[in-house]
């Protein structure tokens, strides 16, 4: 999985047209410290160098894919969405004219923008994307001769903090002239699951205190850490009383100062003598859920470990 969609999203999501792409548009978390030393790319800029310096008028070209992304993001962060709404290719969208670019930004980015002030984008990184040239293709009516996924460096101030984050834009090439703004992306949800340590699998019908607290770590479905998480455990064939959920990262209020070590993606259900089993019953299962991190794209729909009630 790519680690940005995990991240919290400073600007959301825009759409061109129904073109769908691959992950991104999201930025780092806020609190890094932002640096003068960065390397851009040798066609980066902290502005267009080309043409002038009013995209609005239409007149504008880019020979480069980091000069139109560069201004399409300083046009958005000082707030000029009509200016901004020409770094899309709306001329080339059967469907979508300027005001809609316009009022998406207005409507979206608003917010966002008042609270930061830009003062530096750095054209970090690009990568040809042959599968965003093929779709796009398929969108617009011109053909698309390059198209680029761009990461941004972006130095930011808000409330007289400065911090870096990161931030991708897709630009296009068309007509000798380059595109670049955020879109739309299509993202597969990602399922998640629980990880037991082998010890912690088995829990006896009678334990209470320590021995009846079971660490439990959120993972998706490649092994990647996911904080933010809730682990619900529910009575299945063993029997419990009530309901028990844990947050990821969190220690219980009963439990302070004896999981210190505890990670961002683990949890600690504490059964304390609420779990059991019927007469007849030598072994039953505690059933667990995943609920998945707000604002995310994780899903828990497939089934989870257990964990075993046993009788000793």
């Amino acid at each position: 999985m790519d680690d940005r969609i995990s991240r919290r999203r400073l600007l959301s999501t825009a759409a061109a047209g129904s073109l769908t792409v691959g992950v991104a548009g999201c930025l780092d978390e806020f609190g890094s410290e932002s640096s003068d030393d960065d390397e851009a790319p040798s066609d980066a800029g902290s502005g267009p160098e080309n043409g002038n310096d009013d995209p609005s008028n239409g007149d504008e070209t880019y020979a480069t894919a980091c000069e139109a992304g560069t201004g399409f993001l300083e046009t958005t962060f000082d707030g000029e969405f009509e200016a901004a709404s020409e770094y899309y290719p709306h001329e080339h969208l059967a469907e979508h004219d300027r005001e809609y670019f316009v009022e998406y930004l207005e409507d979206r980015f608003a917010d966002a923008v008042e609270d930061y002030d830009l003062t530096a984008a750095n054209c970090a990184e690009s990568a040809d994307d042959h599968d965003v040239i093929e779709a796009a293709d398929g969108e617009l009516d011109a053909e698309v001769t390059d198209g680029e996924w761009l990461t941004y460096e972006l130095d930011l101030e808000a409330d007289e903090e400065a911090v870096s984050e990161l931030i991708d834009v897709l630009a296009l090439e068309i007509e000798g002239t380059w595109y670049a703004g955020v879109v739309d992306v299509s993202v597969s949800d990602t399922e998640v699951t629980v990880k037991i340590a082998e010890d912690d699998q088995l829990v006896d019908a009678d334990a209470s205190g320590e021995d009846a607290e079971v660490v439990v770590s959120v993972v998706d479905e490649n092994g990647e850490i996911v904080p933010g998480a809730t682990v619900i455990a529910t009575g299945g064939s063993a029997q419990l009383e009530g309901v028990l959920d844990a947050e990821t990262g969190a220690v219980p209020d009963d439990l302070e100062g004896t999981y210190d070590d505890l990670e961002d993606h683990q949890a600690v259900l504490n059964f304390d003598g609420r779990q059991s089993l019927r007469d007849e019953q030598d072994i039953g299962t505690v059933e667990l859920d995943v609920l998945p991190p707000s604002d995310s794209y994780y899903i828990d729909e497939q089934p989870n470990p257990e964990i075993r009630i046993v009788r000793n």
